[in-house]
Protein backbone atom coordinates (compact mmCIF):
# COMPACT_ATOMS: atom_id res chain seq x y z
CA UNK A 1 0.00 0.00 0.00
CA UNK A 2 1.51 3.28 -0.97
CA UNK A 3 1.61 6.56 1.14
CA UNK A 4 -1.26 7.80 -0.26
CA UNK A 5 -3.51 5.47 0.20
CA UNK A 6 -2.25 4.98 3.73
CA UNK A 7 -3.28 8.40 4.63
CA UNK A 8 -6.55 8.02 3.03
CA UNK A 9 -7.42 4.64 5.09
CA UNK A 10 -5.98 6.59 8.15
CA UNK A 11 -8.59 9.59 7.37
CA UNK A 12 -11.49 7.13 6.78
CA UNK A 13 -10.79 5.74 10.01
CA UNK A 14 -10.90 8.76 12.03
CA UNK A 15 -13.98 9.82 10.95
CA UNK A 16 -15.70 6.82 11.62
CA UNK A 17 -14.22 7.23 15.18
CA UNK A 18 -15.27 10.24 15.37
CA UNK A 19 -18.58 9.76 13.86
CA UNK A 20 -20.15 6.84 15.52
CA UNK A 21 -20.10 8.47 19.05
CA UNK A 22 -22.48 11.55 17.72
CA UNK A 23 -24.48 9.09 15.27
CA UNK A 24 -25.56 6.72 18.56
CA UNK A 25 -26.61 9.83 20.21
CA UNK A 26 -28.99 10.60 17.44
CA UNK A 27 -30.75 7.08 18.37
CA UNK A 28 -32.99 7.05 20.91
CA UNK A 29 -36.55 8.32 22.17
CA UNK A 30 -36.93 12.22 21.68
CA UNK A 31 -39.37 13.94 23.83
CA UNK A 32 -39.72 17.43 24.68
CA UNK A 33 -41.13 19.24 27.92
CA UNK A 34 -43.08 21.98 28.40
CA UNK A 35 -43.18 24.16 32.01
CA UNK A 36 -45.62 27.43 32.65
CA UNK A 37 -45.36 29.61 35.72
CA UNK A 38 -48.06 32.72 36.05
CA UNK A 39 -47.58 35.27 38.79
CA UNK A 40 -48.54 38.79 38.95
CA UNK A 41 -46.26 41.30 38.14
CA UNK A 42 -45.07 43.89 41.20
CA UNK A 43 -42.09 45.75 39.32
CA UNK A 44 -41.31 47.90 35.99
CA UNK A 45 -38.65 48.64 33.44
CA UNK A 46 -40.02 52.25 31.99
CA UNK A 47 -37.67 54.11 29.30
CA UNK A 48 -37.93 58.01 28.84
CA UNK A 49 -36.88 59.67 25.89
CA UNK A 50 -35.76 63.38 25.43
CA UNK A 51 -35.03 64.82 22.17
CA UNK A 52 -34.22 68.14 21.06
CA UNK A 53 -33.44 70.06 17.79
CA UNK A 54 -30.99 72.90 16.76
CA UNK A 55 -27.63 74.24 15.27
CA UNK A 56 -25.41 74.50 18.34
CA UNK A 57 -24.43 70.57 19.63
CA UNK A 58 -23.33 72.26 22.85
CA UNK A 59 -26.22 73.49 23.52
CA UNK A 60 -28.51 70.90 22.85
CA UNK A 61 -26.31 68.72 25.33
CA UNK A 62 -27.15 71.25 28.39
CA UNK A 63 -30.22 71.36 27.43
CA UNK A 64 -30.55 67.19 27.59
CA UNK A 65 -28.40 67.58 30.82
CA UNK A 66 -30.72 69.70 32.68
CA UNK A 67 -33.82 67.25 31.81
CA UNK A 68 -31.50 63.91 33.10
CA UNK A 69 -30.96 65.99 36.34
CA UNK A 70 -34.28 66.89 37.01
CA UNK A 71 -35.32 63.28 36.62
CA UNK A 72 -32.75 61.83 38.87
CA UNK A 73 -33.93 64.38 41.19
CA UNK A 74 -38.00 63.40 40.60
CA UNK A 75 -36.86 59.76 40.94
CA UNK A 76 -35.08 59.87 44.20
CA UNK A 77 -38.50 62.26 45.37
CA UNK A 78 -40.04 58.93 44.41
CA UNK A 79 -38.24 56.42 46.55
CA UNK A 80 -36.50 54.70 42.91
CA UNK A 81 -32.91 53.49 44.15
CA UNK A 82 -30.22 55.30 42.37
CA UNK A 83 -28.66 51.91 41.26
CA UNK A 84 -32.29 51.38 39.32
CA UNK A 85 -31.85 54.66 37.37
CA UNK A 86 -29.97 54.40 33.95
CA UNK A 87 -28.83 57.62 31.90
CA UNK A 88 -27.39 56.60 28.35
CA UNK A 89 -24.57 58.64 26.61
CA UNK A 90 -26.17 61.59 24.02
CA UNK A 91 -26.47 60.66 20.60
CA UNK A 92 -26.34 63.46 18.23
CA UNK A 93 -26.97 63.32 14.62
CA UNK A 94 -27.20 65.83 11.46
CA UNK A 95 -31.01 66.65 10.25
CA UNK A 96 -31.59 66.58 6.67
CA UNK A 97 -34.15 68.59 4.68
CA UNK A 98 -34.65 68.78 1.01
CA UNK A 99 -33.20 71.53 -1.18
CA UNK A 100 -33.09 72.08 -4.70
CA UNK A 101 -33.52 67.96 -4.86
CA UNK A 102 -30.76 67.01 -2.69
CA UNK A 103 -30.73 66.69 0.92
CA UNK A 104 -28.46 69.29 2.82
CA UNK A 105 -27.68 69.38 6.31
CA UNK A 106 -30.29 71.24 8.29
CA UNK A 107 -28.88 71.65 11.62
CA UNK A 108 -28.61 68.36 14.69
CA UNK A 109 -31.05 66.35 16.54
CA UNK A 110 -29.83 65.16 20.01
CA UNK A 111 -31.62 62.30 22.06
CA UNK A 112 -31.04 60.66 25.10
CA UNK A 113 -32.68 57.78 26.83
CA UNK A 114 -33.42 57.17 30.37
CA UNK A 115 -34.35 53.61 31.47
CA UNK A 116 -35.74 53.17 35.08
CA UNK A 117 -36.62 49.70 37.24
CA UNK A 118 -39.64 50.57 38.91
CA UNK A 119 -40.65 48.45 42.28
CA UNK A 120 -43.88 50.06 43.20
CA UNK A 121 -46.49 50.08 40.06
CA UNK A 122 -48.62 52.34 42.17
CA UNK A 123 -46.21 55.48 41.36
CA UNK A 124 -45.77 55.12 37.15
CA UNK A 125 -48.49 57.10 36.62
CA UNK A 126 -46.65 60.10 38.72
CA UNK A 127 -43.41 59.14 37.43
CA UNK A 128 -45.01 59.48 33.67
CA UNK A 129 -46.57 62.96 34.35
CA UNK A 130 -43.89 64.52 36.21
CA UNK A 131 -41.25 63.70 33.51
CA UNK A 132 -43.54 64.92 30.80
CA UNK A 133 -43.94 68.23 32.56
CA UNK A 134 -40.16 68.10 33.26
CA UNK A 135 -39.30 68.01 29.83
CA UNK A 136 -39.15 64.12 28.71
CA UNK A 137 -40.60 64.02 25.18
CA UNK A 138 -41.92 60.39 25.45
CA UNK A 139 -42.38 57.80 27.80
CA UNK A 140 -42.29 53.70 26.36
CA UNK A 141 -44.96 51.20 27.65
CA UNK A 142 -44.13 50.08 31.06
CA UNK A 143 -43.03 46.49 30.70
CA UNK A 144 -44.04 44.44 33.56
CA UNK A 145 -41.60 42.28 35.38
CA UNK A 146 -41.43 40.17 38.69
CA UNK A 147 -39.08 40.46 41.30
CA UNK A 148 -39.07 36.44 41.45
CA UNK A 149 -38.36 36.09 38.02
CA UNK A 150 -35.21 33.50 39.09
CA UNK A 151 -36.92 32.00 41.83
CA UNK A 152 -40.05 30.97 38.88
CA UNK A 153 -38.28 30.79 35.83
CA UNK A 154 -36.72 27.69 38.04
CA UNK A 155 -39.78 26.66 38.64
CA UNK A 156 -41.45 26.16 35.31
CA UNK A 157 -37.87 24.39 34.65
CA UNK A 158 -38.47 21.81 36.80
CA UNK A 159 -41.97 21.01 35.63
CA UNK A 160 -40.79 20.90 31.79
CA UNK A 161 -38.25 18.49 32.90
CA UNK A 162 -40.99 16.58 34.93
CA UNK A 163 -42.59 16.67 31.93
CA UNK A 164 -40.27 15.33 29.48
CA UNK A 165 -39.32 12.48 32.17
CA UNK A 166 -43.56 11.70 32.18
CA UNK A 167 -43.63 12.18 27.92
CA UNK A 168 -40.18 9.84 27.57
CA UNK A 169 -42.44 7.23 30.31
CA UNK A 170 -45.43 7.41 28.19
CA UNK A 171 -43.31 6.39 25.04
CA UNK A 172 -41.41 3.80 26.80
CA UNK A 173 -44.40 1.87 27.87
CA UNK A 174 -46.58 2.33 24.91
CA UNK A 175 -43.54 0.86 22.59
CA UNK A 176 -42.72 -2.23 25.55
CA UNK A 177 -39.42 -1.22 25.95
CA UNK A 178 -37.17 -0.28 28.52
CA UNK A 179 -35.92 2.96 28.97
CA UNK A 180 -32.34 3.62 29.63
CA UNK A 181 -30.86 7.23 30.64
CA UNK A 182 -30.56 10.79 29.26
CA UNK A 183 -27.81 10.99 26.66
CA UNK A 184 -28.80 14.51 25.74
CA UNK A 185 -30.57 17.58 26.66
CA UNK A 186 -31.02 20.93 25.55
CA UNK A 187 -33.02 23.61 27.64
CA UNK A 188 -34.41 26.75 26.10
CA UNK A 189 -37.72 28.97 26.66
CA UNK A 190 -37.23 32.65 28.58
CA UNK A 191 -40.25 34.43 28.67
CA UNK A 192 -39.61 38.13 27.19
CA UNK A 193 -41.11 40.60 28.83
CA UNK A 194 -44.85 41.38 28.44
CA UNK A 195 -45.61 44.83 26.86
CA UNK A 196 -49.62 44.71 26.15
CA UNK A 197 -49.76 44.98 29.53
CA UNK A 198 -47.75 48.31 30.28
CA UNK A 199 -49.86 50.41 27.72
CA UNK A 200 -52.84 49.38 29.90
CA UNK A 201 -51.14 50.93 33.10
CA UNK A 202 -50.08 53.99 30.61
CA UNK A 203 -53.99 53.96 29.67
CA UNK A 204 -54.36 53.97 33.36
CA UNK A 205 -52.18 56.81 34.34
CA UNK A 206 -53.64 58.96 31.94
CA UNK A 207 -57.41 58.35 32.99
CA UNK A 208 -58.18 57.03 29.93
CA UNK A 209 -59.41 53.80 31.51
CA UNK A 210 -59.07 51.03 34.35
CA UNK A 211 -55.82 49.14 34.60
CA UNK A 212 -55.61 45.52 35.61
CA UNK A 213 -52.25 44.25 35.59
CA UNK A 214 -53.35 40.95 34.80
CA UNK A 215 -50.65 38.21 35.38
CA UNK A 216 -47.00 37.33 33.79
CA UNK A 217 -46.55 33.64 32.19
CA UNK A 218 -43.17 32.10 32.68
CA UNK A 219 -42.34 29.40 30.17
CA UNK A 220 -39.47 27.02 29.64
CA UNK A 221 -38.91 23.92 27.49
CA UNK A 222 -36.59 21.03 27.32
CA UNK A 223 -35.91 18.66 24.48
CA UNK A 224 -34.31 15.01 25.80
CA UNK A 225 -33.10 11.87 24.09
CA UNK A 226 -33.42 8.97 25.82
CA UNK A 227 -31.43 5.52 25.53
CA UNK A 228 -33.50 2.17 25.18
CA UNK A 229 -31.71 -0.06 26.87
CA UNK A 230 -29.96 -3.01 25.23
CA UNK A 231 -31.96 -6.41 25.17
CA UNK A 232 -35.23 -4.77 24.36
CA UNK A 233 -34.78 -2.47 21.13
CA UNK A 234 -36.33 -5.51 19.04
CA UNK A 235 -39.76 -5.14 20.86
CA UNK A 236 -39.58 -1.24 19.91
CA UNK A 237 -40.24 -2.42 16.43
CA UNK A 238 -43.71 -1.23 15.16
CA UNK A 239 -45.66 -4.74 14.37
CA UNK A 240 -46.59 -5.89 11.04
Amino acid sequence: MNLSRRLASVLVLGLVLVSAPAFAQIEGIHVSGHGSVEVEPDMGHVQLHVRREGPNAADLGKELDDVVRAILELAKELGIDRRDVTAAAISINPRHRRRNDEMVVDGLIATRTIALKLRDLDRFGTLMNRSLSLGVNNVDPIRLDTSRRDELENQALELAMNDAQAEAGRVANGFSIALGPVIDVQVGGHTPRPQAAGAMLMRESSGMGAFSPGVIRIDRYVQATYAIRDGNQSQSEPQR
